[in-house]
């Protein structure tokens, strides 16, 4: 049985609930007995916690063995590492007819991989990374240094003095940190590369600046769920101010309104950014009854659309 070299090895022996869906309807159930996820990526061999993993998805539209093989690693904070595996077949235990059977699992049927667990928001503003790999990850604030040196001398403040980290134009120049205190700071980074502390996943990840595209404070929170579909019988007729099935509503409108506001709503321009720019990925599918307990990176997909409204 093979395990994944350049994504999944056998590191324990603990065994790792998981589901796999194949292109061809499949889904599978199961186990795998792994507690590291190694991931290649543009900064090295990336150790991932596979406790910290929640799904793995194509980095671009299809197949998870296709494309260069490229994949996103969502991690259950909203991050993506991108990377890419090299083996053809994972091994994966199902249970069937009161025995565990062994599978290797074709990566070239694969479109998704899941992990038990729900989503951690952050519980208040976040620093996120992009790079120009693709990666989109969350950055520990309290561990992560920013070295700047100017015609003043240098500078090392942690991420949670900052209000704004930035490059004024080209990564590899001048950049503008500006402090909480009010203090601005303007001068090159000391290094050609910068290395920020993970609060989840990988301990560290380097970046070269060559492949820095930004560094920003943000607030997350749920995308709000669309309210349930208003009763035919309830419509509202704007115009007169009366409600359908011979009601006269308060104010001029019944108790269920369907204004734009209440309506479904409309989502921010799809974060195509980093996705094509980087390839895009395929969008998780919708959640079924028998989906609980699997984590879907569909909310914090939207948060981070919400994010983005000018993405292109």
């Amino acid at each position: 049985m093979i395990s994944l070299f350049a994504a999944f090895s056998l590191h324990s022996q603990v065994d790792t609930a998981v589901r796999a869906t194949l292109s061809d309807g499949q889904i599978l159930m199961g186990e795998v007995r792994t507690k590291v996820l190694r991931l290649a990526t543009g900064s090295g061999i990336l150790e991932v916690p596979l406790a910290d993993v929640g799904e793995v998805v194509p980095a671009k539209r299809g197949l998870l063995a296709t494309e260069a093989r490229e994949v996103d690693v969502w991690l259950k904070n909203g991050s993506e590492l991108r990377g890419t595996w090299s083996e053809p077949e994972l091994a994966m235990a199902i249970a069937v007819g009161g025995a565990n059977i062994g599978v290797n699992l074709p990566m070239n049927e694969l479109t998704r991989f899941q992990l038990q667990g729900a989503a951690r928001w952050p519980s208040g503003p976040v620093y996120r990374m992009r790079t120009t790999w693709g990666d989109d990850f969350l950055v520990d604030p309290a561990k992560t240094r920013v070295q700047l040196e100017n015609q003043l001398g240098s500078f090392a403040p942690l991420l949670t003095e900052c209000r704004s980290v930035a490059p004024i134009n080209d990564p590899e120049g001048d950049w503008r940190i500006e402090l909480e205190t009010g203090t601005v700071l303007v001068g090159h980074l000391k290094e050609d590369r910068v290395t920020l502390a993970l609060p989840m996943g990988p301990k560290e990840v380097t970046v070269p600046l060559k492949n820095f595209v930004s560094l920003r404070l943000e607030s997350w929170s749920p995308v709000p769920m669309a309210p349930p579909p208003m009763p035919v019988d309830r419509y509202d007729d704007r115009v007169s101010g009366r409600a359908y099935g011979g009601e006269t509503a308060a104010y001029g409108q019944p108790e269920y309104v369907q204004t734009e506001s209440a309506a479904a709503p409309t989502s921010a321009p799809k974060r195509e950014s980093s996705r094509k720019i980087a390839g895009g990925r395929a969008a998780p599918s919708s959640a079924k009854p028998q989906d609980a307990g699997w984590f879907d990176s569909a909310p914090l997909d939207s948060a981070k659309d919400a994010q983005d409204p000018g993405a292109e």
